[in-house]
């Protein structure tokens, strides 16, 4: 068998994906992350992945950086928008500092904007220095929550209401919550819609990616007339000072007493001492219910990034917590459509972005409008640092009141 070509005197070439080649590129992207690729344990990603959006460069044949992107909805302050998932993106150790990471998003930046579909890009960033130099902004946060159970008494004026929680199987809980999950996605931006295909891979949960903590439980809230309104699905993990662990997975309600018994029925598990939630969203209420809120131990951590490729049309899908009329001068380097002054006209009702050739009322780059753009991060304070020029008094002020929303926006959806 013959040595492959050295590194260094590689040329690599660009590569689309097809499907045949399915396995082996899903292999590249998993040990980009240093991870063996078990065929058995990635079944309902095959259901998920497209090929034709998929590419990177291979030399002799063999991938040696991966990047791709999926076709999924968001959920927008007022509205929804197609957004490409950004994800699989890796260079294999031998070829990195040769400005292929750089290739490949500019060339998925583009094609992006040459379909003319999704006026946004979405990704999770595994690092998270990379990306903010191809205009992507953390347009979304979390908490990651802990503490003892034990600490958790809830304030005496909290409600749980009349209704009840019980845990049920897998194939009783699937239907429920896909329906409320559809029926609360228009009040959480940054929420995907989730197709059956992605319930398949959000539930998914074989034995070694467990961790030696149970199976996925789940359990819902019903309101008093039996009906579900909320669900919960979580896992418990034991240690050897028997110190259960129970970590939250998700948890949503349609009511505060609904929210507040699903807390407290995984709170007051027999034998659990400790609990965590990794995923939370900046407004979880968990803080406000208990009587101390310092049992709960907060950790902030970044969530996901957006990147406007068509700055009109992403400025126009979604709606504004205030009547604004300004000028907003964007830069961006990589896609020179949007490096232009837009007249943004928005309110609670329609909005409408036209070009304009008049000096703009403030300047950012795409990447702070990409942070700003889902209603979770304040222009305030990114002027305050320094990152958005003011050039018309009170423009910075406009925007911030504008592009508020009345809940802040979430997402547990990964890709």
């Amino acid at each position: 068998m013959s040595l492959p070509t050295p590194p260094h005197l590689a040329q690599p070439d660009l590569t689309y994906a097809t499907a045949d080649r399915a396995e082996e590129y899903i292999g590249a992207v998993l040990r980009g992350f240093h991870e063996d690729y078990n065929p058995d344990l990635w079944q309902p990603h095959r259901h998920v992945f497209e090929p034709e959006r998929n590419f990177g460069f291979t030399v002799d044949g063999h991938w040696i950086s991966t990047c791709g992107a999926y076709s999924k909805i968001m959920t927008v302050p007022g509205g929804s928008v197609p957004v490409a998932a950004v994800t699989l993106v890796t260079v294999h150790p031998a070829y990195r500092r040769r400005g292929l990471l750089r290739q490949m998003m500019t060339q998925q930046l583009q094609e992006i904007a040459s379909r003319g579909v999704e006026p946004v890009a979405l990704l999770w960033a595994s690092e998270a220095a990379i990306y903010g130099r191809f205009g992507y902004g953390e347009t979304t946060a979390k908490w990651q929550l802990s503490g003892d159970t034990r600490a958790t008494t809830f304030r005496p004026t909290v409600q749980l209401g009349g209704g009840s929680v019980g845990e049920v199987d897998r194939d009783a809980f699937l239907p429920v919550v896909k329906g409320l999950h559809a029926a609360w996605l228009p009040d959480r931006p940054g929420a995907l819609v989730r197709t059956d295909a992605w319930w398949e891979v959000r539930l998914y949960d074989p034995e070694p990616w467990r961790h030696g903590a149970s199976a996925y439980r789940f359990a819902l809230h019903y309101a008093a007339d039996g009906t579900p309104d909320g669900y919960v699905y979580f896992r418990v993990k034991d240690d050897p000072d028997h110190r259960a662990v129970v970590t939250v997975v998700a948890l949503d309600a349609a009511s505060a007493p609904a929210y507040a018994a699903l807390w407290r029925f995984v709170l007051d598990l027999d034998l659990v001492r400790r609990f965590a939630r990794h995923d939370a969203p900046l407004d979880e209420p968990l803080r406000h219910l208990v009587a101390d809120p310092r049992a709960i131990e907060t950790k902030l951590s970044d969530g996901t990034y957006a990147r406007l490729v068509d700055v009109p049309t992403a400025l126009a899908a979604r709606r504004y917590a205030a009547e604004v009329d300004v000028l907003i001068g964007v830069e961006d380097t990589l896609l020179p459509d949007n490096a232009r002054t837009f007249r943004l006209q928005g309110g609670p009702g329609l909005a409408s972005v036209s070009q304009s050739h008049r000096a703009p009322d403030l300047t950012l780059n795409v990447s702070e409008l990409g942070a700003i753009y889902l209603g979770g991060t304040s222009p305030a304070a990114l002027h305050r640092a320094g990152l958005i020029t003011e050039r018309s008094p009170g423009a910075v002020a406009a925007i911030t009141a504008a592009f508020s929303w009345s809940r802040l926006p979430f997402c547990n959806d990964y890709f």
